[in-house]
């Protein structure tokens, strides 16, 4: 094999010029042949007795075609591997001839960049912290609750307000003439949910249980419904009932339909407060390694491969497109969404990756056994049988692979928050969780 490679005086992009013997590659054009020929199908012949000859004549062109790529990909990479060129990403081929017992290609392609590291000492960032309180345990307790709640009927004299539900029927019209779809019965209706047209909830508030009445509403200019843009409406409203919302009770029964079988309270805040100090580790840790990353990937230049962004956001939109339909959106009616649009969030990507990295093997940073064990054993404490899941993870490879990348990140960020110049700053654990998205 004879190689040859061009590199620019600046640049990642290479050319590389290959020749070698077409032998071994017409000897696996004639296997292949071979093969097609045990189960191609001609008139006149049985399966497998097609002569050889008619054989080649049909489809030697395009296994040919077919197994040429295979061949030049083999030759390129191994190619590569004897000039020590570290390429990114796939070639371009530019050239291919086929003469005189030789394959003969030129193909273009890039090398990952050289990455030069800044001085860690010298990136200024902000490191979070926070706490679980008892008042955050209280508005947890309480968002609990919250959300088991149920509305209640109030007493006749109670007055509609805000927060509050009602039922009722209502008919609209224009004009004394009733109109289509603005006519319901029995339609419960939270006030201040903006379910309803402008107006339409204020008319009815201090409204009470019996009471009927008559409002004017006017229809927004961007209303779906033609006939009734920018209209005046008058509604008729009967209110049948007025309704509270009521919390639970803390009882014995509340507290064990979350699983805590003590069924105690004191018991339920031992369960938030694990839950919340578990999830607030694990956004911390999150928000900090970024804001390291982040720090280290804007004090970084470094070119980089455009092969390996094309890759990337042809990744991101595969994987947008694969949620998108797992939420139920025919492919048919997916947006016109391409690669291209998710190129500056995958140049960023591959950016931080190769610093990563590089940071990675120049500081040796590794995922201890201890850790593993540590993470391994955090994940499984939510589960019921922590036993099971410490299993599955030894009988899952790739599973296990994923959680040291996992920690030897978290190990890098924490190795570039000791040496960087960090201000460290202490926020409300609401902040901190509602910021993770």
């Amino acid at each position: 094999m004879q190689v040859s490679v061009e590199k620019p005086e600046q640049g990642l992009e290479h050319k590389m010029t290959v020749t070698f013997p077409s032998d071994e590659f017409d000897a696996k054009v004639e296997k292949r042949l071979a093969e097609v020929r045990r189960t191609v199908k001609m008139d006149g012949f049985r399966p497998g007795k097609v002569p050889l000859a008619m054989v080649k004549k049909r489809y030697s062109g395009q296994v040919r075609q077919e197994m040429l790529g295979e061949a030049l990909y083999d030759a390129f990479f191994k190619a590569a591997d004897e000039q020590a060129v570290n390429v990114a990403g796939y070639p371009e081929f530019e050239k291919v001839d086929i003469n005189e017992g030789k394959i003969e290609f030129t193909a273009k392609f890039e090398v990952f960049p050289e990455v030069a590291l800044p001085d860690l000492a010298a990136l200024e960032l902000e490191e979070v912290s926070s706490e679980v309180t008892d008042a955050d345990v209280d508005a947890m307790i309480g968002r609990l609750q919250a959300q088991r709640s149920a509305w209640k009927p109030a007493g006749a004299a109670k007055k509609a307000n805000k927060g509050e539900q009602v039922i009722i029927d209502f008919v609209g019209k224009i004009d004394g003439v009733e109109f289509d779809g603005g006519k319901a019965e029995n339609v419960p209706l939270e006030l201040g949910s903006g379910r309803m047209i402008p107006g339409f909830e204020d008319g009815i508030l201090g409204m009470k249980k019996g009471e009927q009445k008559t409002i004017d509403v006017t229809f927004p200019e961007q209303y779906p419904a033609e006939h009734l843009k920018g209209k005046t409406a008058q509604f008729d409203i009967t209110v049948h009932s007025v309704q509270t919302k009521q919390m639970p009770e803390l009882d014995e029964e509340f507290i064990k339909s979350f699983g805590v079988e003590a069924g105690t309270e004191e018991a339920l805040r031992a369960e938030v407060r694990d839950n919340m100090e578990r999830e607030l580790k694990r956004t911390l840790d999150v928000k900090n390694r970024q804001a390291a990353f982040d720090a280290l990937e804007q004090a970084t230049e470094l070119s980089i491969p455009k092969a390996l962004v094309a890759q990337e956001a042809q990744s991101m939109l595969d994987q947008y497109m694969q949620r998108l339909e797992q939420q139920g959106m025919p492919k048919n009616q997916m947006p016109g969404l391409t690669a291209d649009m998710f190129s500056p969030d995958a140049e960023r990507r591959v950016k931080l990756g190769l610093v990563i990295a590089d940071l990675v093997k120049a500081n040796n940073i590794e995922a201890s056994p201890e850790q593993l064990d540590e993470f391994i054993a955090d994940q499984a404490s939510a589960y019921e049988d922590p036993a099971e899941i410490r299993e599955w993870y030894d009988q899952n490879p790739e599973r296990l692979s994923e959680v040291k990348a996992i920690i030897v990140e978290s190990n890098a960020a924490k190795h570039i928050l000791a040496q960087a110049k960090v201000t460290k700053v202490s926020k409300a654990f609401d902040e901190i969780v509602s910021q993770k998205a």
